[in-house]
């Protein structure tokens, strides 16, 4: 597994399209996901929903370097690769494309295979909106009241995702902080309140839009 960075693209929801070359049908269905996990549950709804297809080839890419591609039962090198072609030429990541094939009884040969599952793959992405997602990691900041406008102040901006705040003993806030100015932001607020502001880093990391 690879260190997860600090920004990657994706798209935003569902995409699909319907390819069609010499009487076969390719359906193209593409997901944003978060784990294998996700996928396998994709993958296992769409081999029940279209039960009566004769392949169900797939890729996907995760931000951690976990990456699968598969022919189900095509020629080697003709599905799954090209499908895995289409995302790695978007340059995105956290992403899975499964396409089903009905097919139409002619023989494609491997050539125009691989070329209908890739042109089938890009025409999905295509129709997909694309986001950027940045790396954000999580902290817990303690304060006395006096503190209270100062600590906001200070964690204003897209770079800071404020999760809750708690007024019962002094200010306590969690807060999410883009991760390359996390350290930044949270040693410069600890330094201006001399000391007295209680900064905690949680150790959690999670991905937002800014």
């Amino acid at each position: 597994m690879s260190e997860k960075p600090e920004v990657f693209t994706t798209i935003r929801d569902k995409a699909n399209t319907k390819y069609k070359e010499k009487g076969s049908i390719f359906l193209a269905f593409a997901h944003p996901i978060n784990s294998a996990l996700q996928f396998d549950e994709l993958l296992a709804g769409y081999r029940k929903e279209y039960y009566d297809a004769v392949h169900h080839c797939s890729a996907y890419k995760l931000i951690d370097g976990n990456q699968k591609y598969s022919d189900d039962g095509e020629p080697t090198g003709s599905a799954g690769i090209r499908i895995m072609n289409a995302i790695e030429h978007k340059g995105f990541n956290n992403l899975a494309i499964i396409v089903v094939r009905y097919f139409g009884g002619v023989k494609l040969g491997v050539g125009n295979l691989g070329k209908a599952y890739y042109e089938t793959s890009i025409e999905t992405l295509e129709r997909a909106e694309m986001v950027t997602l940045h790396k954000f990691e999580k902290f817990h900041f303690s304060a006395p009241y006096e503190l209270s406008s100062f600590l906001y102040r200070g964690l204003e901006g897209s770079d800071v995702k404020i999760i809750s705040s708690d007024y019962a003993t002094g200010l306590k806030i969690e807060a999410w902080i883009k991760s390359e100015v996390a350290h930044k932001i949270a040693s410069g607020l600890y330094a201006s309140s001399n000391g007295v502001l209680e900064v905690l880093p949680l150790n959690e990391e999670n991905y937002f839009e800014v």
